[in-house]
């Protein structure tokens, strides 16, 4: 009698067992590194994602320190009435008004003229400074004319130095010339520019 049959027989259930068994480690080992590589990629991108946020918030918020070391010079520029809304009215009124605390003669006439945007008022010619509106996103100018008859020079000095003080603008004197002396004084005619920088809200 040949005994392979018989122990084959008997050895079969152990050895399929010690088979699943290794084909169970197999599959828990190669599972395992494609878990681990899994992980670590997703880790990978997590921490790239996150240097990429780092990053953003590092530059958010220096902007934002920027914004609040310059916000009060802003405003200051906007009490002047260097940024904004141009207060063309307000100028020549309050022009008006310190002539009249001064108690100047009542000869005063004035020209506003219309804005032009600063880049273009250098290249345009005379008659074409009327034609268009600037655009509106550019720095302008506007130049106030204006003329006073019997005035003097300290008189004139202090309605400039008024004016200064108190008009909602920016603006320097461009040119002011004193001619026809009388026994009432002098005619100044004068030209003041004012600076300007619109406000231009931006889409949220």
């Amino acid at each position: 009698m040949i005994p392979g049959p018989s122990i084959f027989q008997r050895t079969r259930r152990p050895i399929n067992l010690l088979a699943g068994a290794i084909f169970l480690s197999l599959t828990l080992v190669y599972g395992s590194a494609y878990v681990r590589d899994m992980l670590k990629t997703s880790l990978t991108q997590s921490r790239n994602l996150m240097d990429a946020h780092q990053q953003d918030l590092t530059q958010k918020q220096l902007d934002l320190s920027n914004i609040k070391t310059h916000i009060a010079q802003f405003g200051v520029l906007r009490e002047q009435g260097l940024v904004g809304t141009a207060d063309r009215e307000g100028w020549v009124e309050q022009l008006g008004v310190n002539r009249e605390q001064l108690h100047l003669a009542d000869t005063l006439s004035y020209l506003l003229k219309p804005p032009q945007a600063v880049a273009d008022a250098a290249t345009l010619e005379p008659e074409a400074m009327t034609s268009d509106e600037p655009n509106s996103a550019a720095a302008t100018q506007h130049d106030l004319d204006f003329e006073l008859r019997g005035i003097t020079e300290p008189e004139l000095l202090n309605l400039l130095r008024s004016y200064r003080a108190q008009v909602n603008g920016r603006f320097r004197v461009q040119s002011c010339r004193l001619s026809s002396p009388s026994k009432l004084g002098l005619t100044a005619q004068c030209t003041l520019r004012f600076f300007n920088l619109p406000i231009i809200a931006t889409p949220s």
